[in-house]
């Protein structure tokens, strides 16, 4: 996995440059959360389910039209793997990340294509108008605050990003939120040879290949720092995301390395 392959320090205390964004790098290079939440939307899937690929497509298709206005997450998990087809993106951290998340709806099957938004682990994504009411619940006023700022490591081809994260104060009444960060990478193809999907070229789009966190947040404002390598950062991008114990989330933010021009 790529977490195995990417350093990551951690700040104590967050400054107030990164939450207000003042820090002198390109505009591009930076982002922050406004007063309104943004939903987040996670796919589970996997290449060796017969049944996934509609659902990557779907996912495909919300994105290039301009994603419904909230940010999409991609987690390929592992427990398809033993039909004969091992998901190059699958991970076991996934699996248990799916788990966890049922478990906290108080529910135990997991499954894929499931589709969770917020607390909601079963959403309706095959019609359109319900789901669209789903995403509509989720937004509203911000709960967190983020800032997401990516910047030249000294020279050495890599990159560090500084995550800021901080709880206004209906979120910081929440029980247990976590900051997390995703990496993701689009148009992905895999040539599927084996499995229940053989011969099927599949693409995937907002792909987690790294996942970060969670850290547990406080009513004070925290940081974390990512020392990302050269190889880790053409074609990325990063997910922050406040969640709640029960799913709920508080806020989410992204960026892209490529809009990044050093």
């Amino acid at each position: 996995m790529a977490q195995q392959a990417i350093a990551m320090a951690v700040l104590l205390g967050v400054s107030a440059q990164l939450l207000a964004g003042e820090t002198g790098m390109e505009e591009a290079c930076r982002a922050r959360s406004g007063d309104a939440r943004v939903p987040l939307i996670e796919l589970y899937t996997s290449e060796g389910c017969s049944s996934c690929p509609p659902a990557d497509r779907w996912l495909t298709r919300q994105v290039e039209a301009g994603g419904l206005g909230a940010h999409w997450l991609a987690f390929h998990v592992d427990y398809w793997d033993d039909l004969g087809w091992p998901d190059r993106f699958g991970a076991a951290a996934h699996s248990e990340r799916q788990r966890q998340r049922v478990a906290a709806a108080g529910k135990r099957t997991v499954y894929t294509p499931q589709v969770m938004v917020g607390p909601e682990i079963s959403a309706m994504w095959r019609t359109d108008g319900p789901f669209r009411r789903r995403l509509d619940a989720e937004r509203g006023q911000a709960q967190a605050g983020l800032a997401l700022h990516l910047q030249p490591d000294g020279g050495a081809g890599g990159a560090r990003l500084h995550v800021g994260a901080s709880l206004t104060p209906a979120g910081a009444a929440t029980a247990s939120p976590r900051l997390w960060v995703a990496a993701t990478r689009d148009a992905q193809f895999t040539q599927v040879r084996a499995g229940e999907n053989a011969g099927t070229r599949l693409r995937h789009d907002r792909v987690v290949v790294a996942l970060w966190g969670p850290w547990m947040l406080g009513r004070r404002p925290d940081a974390q720092t990512l020392a990302l390598q050269a190889d880790e950062l053409a074609g990325t991008a990063w997910t922050a995301f406040v969640q709640a114990a029960d799913g709920t989330v508080l806020q989410s933010l992204r960026l892209e390395a490529d809009d990044c021009s050093w």
